[in-house]
């Protein structure tokens, strides 16, 4: 009995050393994480080279804003363009890595290597060297003697904070999970788009019904589905919705689409537009005049308003609109909104 609790106690006193021991190498390597983006919002280059691997071994792969990603091998090259980027963007910010926060910590230990995962979020800021908002981060750690030291960081950052235009984040339900600033401002006047609690839904129930179940089918997409690729450059993960506003016969274009593993309305989109436009330039053989006024069709523009924009007279405007109609087959400006987005007519 005496010996049995005894290799109880003997047992129980290696695992709380054990688990001390782990806690300070997790204390280390999350403070050495801390320390290498602190240097390098600071320009540092001291105090940033002090918490990297110096050694071929040292990798960095980014997935950035934009769809860019960014690879660098080894320390040599990673120094020329850390001293590089530091000597062009030479002014420290403090301010900000005092504000970066990290979160949903996984951290690995197995002898002399670390894995690490975390979110990290930083502050809206001009400084070039801020991440705004969420981004996925990754480091590998080597032990150095009684240090550790990075040897690879990777991040894939979220554009949440970088939308130029009304977005909305939503559930399948079109439960509104966020917004910003513009979708703020823009979403209390749009004819078509409502919100009601948190709730977002249409002027008109059937579209409203319509507007959920393409959230519901974009919601239900992989990453092998909405990704781009060979056959679909811009992936395809975006899907426009017209909706009937309180005006009659007036149609108003959003679009659903999935990013980062999350789903968003987004309105007053002129990108989308633009890009949805060059699609059916190349499929119908439509000129640039044509293509210029199939773009203010789209923003839902009338005729004298479409030909006052294009500087162009009332009559010109009509013919150019009336070639869209022969090569898209349409017959009004309501079908052929339909057929340059690509989707059947609202029921």
């Amino acid at each position: 009995m005496t010996i049995a609790h005894n290799a109880d106690k003997i047992r129980s006193v290696e695992e709380e050393h054990f688990m001390s021991d782990e806690a300070v190498e997790r204390q280390a390597i999350m403070d050495i994480i801390e320390r290498e983006c602190t240097a390098y919002l600071n320009r540092d280059f001291i105090a940033w080279e002090m918490c990297i691997l110096k050694d071929d071994r040292l990798r960095r792969l980014g997935a950035l804003m934009g769809g860019i990603m960014h690879y660098v091998e080894g320390f040599s090259a990673q120094e020329h363009m850390i001293k590089e980027m530091f000597a062009r963007h030479p002014m420290p910010n403090p301010e900000a890595a005092a504000e970066f926060r990290r979160s949903n910590w996984s951290i690995r230990i197995g002898g002399e290597l670390a894995w690490v995962s975390f979110d990290q979020y930083g502050p809206r800021s001009p400084d070039p060297f801020v991440t705004a908002g969420l981004s996925h981060q990754v480091r590998v750690l080597e032990k150095q003697g009684s240090d550790w030291k990075i040897a690879m960081l990777g991040h894939g950052d979220t554009s949440l904070e970088y939308f130029d235009y009304p977005v909305i984040r939503i559930d399948e339900r079109l439960d509104i999970l966020w917004m910003n600033d513009s979708a703020k401002f823009e979403l209390p006047t749009h004819p078509a788009l409502k919100k009601t609690g948190a709730r977002l839904h249409s002027a008109r129930q059937n579209d409203t019904e319509r507007l959920r179940a393409v959230a519901t089918e974009i919601g239900q997409l992989n990453i092998m589905d909405y990704r781009p690729s060979l056959t679909r450059p811009r992936g395809m993960g975006m899907r426009p919705v017209l909706l009937e506003g309180d005006e009659s016969e007036k149609e108003h274009i959003v679009w659903v689409s999935k990013r980062d593993e999350m789903l968003f309305v987004r309105f007053n989109d002129a990108q989308a537009t633009e890009h949805q436009v060059e699609d059916a330039q190349a499929l119908f053989a439509l000129s640039p005049a044509q293509s210029r006024l199939a773009l203010l069709v789209l923003e839902g523009l009338d005729m004298p308003a479409s030909a006052s924009r294009l500087g162009i007279s009332l009559n010109t405007a009509k013919t150019h609109l009336q070639r869209l109609f022969d090569k898209t087959g349409t017959r009004s400006q309501s079908a052929l909104v339909a057929k340059l987005l690509g989707i059947a007519p609202p029921v």
